[in-house]
């Protein structure tokens, strides 16, 4: 970090609600989950509020249609795959075995139907065609799909197939498909076809329409559910990953390898309760005392803009929320040149009994150096005027 000089700015946070009578809050026990792993997770922050055998490697059956329709998602919102390109199912589409939506030899469907009929069918075949299409092959963009785990930490992930259908090498973790949800839920165009419980846009074949029923119950029963994806092998078990918002807190749930249907869903629906129940995430848009610009020598400009690398957002319980603190530390000023995202401070973030949470701060500009003409004739004009 370039700077000529530095002070510590200490800004403190004073508490959001004064402690009534010195009452302590306690976290209540979370709720017994019979998953073989599970985990919660705040969606915005990443921090992990609930975690069973997380790390431990297993099937995930049709959840790894998520990883597929991330991927598609992501190339249309980056304007490299159209909603109305039309996909062509061959013979290996069609011989698909599981759920599907009977693709034929030939047919095509647009990308549009493929992304309903993979989230809110679960179609084995739709998985495939729109696979193949993107990656060129199944094993291209079954390369694509482990590349694009490996972008997102998902160290302890393998992906064999794009429709989860059991394979060799084909695995996960509770906890890597936590890190899957939280950027998947970033895509609202996912999220708009992860929450439809129910589609009749499909054909079937004999002049009507296909109905689609969504297998996550959570859509129907539990209160902001939207998502994301389920699955269930008889080598996997029942699994899924579940989203829900409630007032500004967005949670993750995976449950992997639960006995039943039924099971599943409670373990599910319970870590979210619970999770809602006693945490929120706090945002600070603007932290006190965080400048706005910092002087810049022997610029081109004066001072450079300064802003958050990220978004300042804490995963706090009741107790928390009174008593959050923070500092900021940052260059009382900068020389020249400055880069664009060069880091020229940090918010530091105080919870007792917790990790300090650090976040960046840095130049939202870029500052050239003047040249020796620039500094010359500045310094002419000056003596002028």
């Amino acid at each position: 970090m370039a700077r000529t000089g530095k002070s510590v700015f200490v800004m403190v946070l004073t508490a959001l609600l004064m402690l009534a009578g010195g009452t302590v809050w306690a976290e209540p026990a979370p709720p017994v989950v019979v998953a073989r792993a599970a985990e919660l997770v705040d969606a915005t922050t990443g921090q992990v509020l609930f975690s069973n055998h997380a790390e431990q490697a297993l099937p995930m059956a049709s959840v790894t249609k998520l990883m597929t329709l991330y991927i598609a998602i992501r190339a249309i919102t980056q304007h490299k795959l159209s909603l109305h390109a039309m996909v062509p199912a061959d013979i290996e589409a069609y011989r698909i075995a599981g759920s599907q939506i009977w693709l034929r030899p030939g047919e095509k469907l647009s990308v549009e139907q493929m992304l309903r009929a993979i989230a809110v069918g679960s179609a084995n075949d739709a998985a495939y065609a729109l696979g193949t299409y993107i990656g060129g092959s199944e094993s291209q963009f079954v390369a694509m799909m482990n590349q694009t785990a490996k972008e997102l930490g998902m160290h302890h992930t393998h992906f064999a197939n794009p429709h989860g259908l059991p394979a060799a090498d084909h695995y996960t973790t509770a906890h890597d498909l936590a890190l899957l949800g939280a950027a998947a839920v970033k895509y609202p165009l996912l999220l708009q076809y992860t929450s439809q419980w129910q589609d009749r846009s499909i054909r079937n074949g004999k002049g009507g329409h296909l109905w689609l029923i969504n297998q996550n119950r959570l859509l129907r029963t539990f209160a902001g559910a939207d998502g994301l994806k389920t699955g269930y092998t008889h080598s996997a078990g029942f699994c899924m990953v579940a989203s829900a918002h409630r007032d500004h807190t967005r949670l993750i749930a995976v449950i992997l390898g639960a006995p039943s249907s039924k099971l599943r869903f409670q373990d599910a629906s319970g870590l979210l309760s619970w999770g809602f129940q006693n945490y929120r995430t706090l945002y600070i848009d603007k932290p006190t005392g965080l400048p706005q610009v910092v002087p810049v020598f022997h610029g081109v400009r004066p001072e450079v803009r300064v802003g958050l690398s990220r978004p300042l957002a804490l995963t706090i319980s009741p107790g928390e929320s009174q008593r959050v603190t923070w500092r900021i530390e940052m260059a009382r000023h900068l020389a020249a040149p400055v880069r664009y995202h060069q880091t020229v401070g940090q918010v530091v973030v105080n919870i007792p009994h917790r990790r300090p949470v650090r976040i960046s701060v840095w130049a939202t500009q870029a500052i050239r150096r003047q040249h020796f003409g620039e500094v010359v004739w500045n310094y002419f004009w000056h003596i002028v005027d």
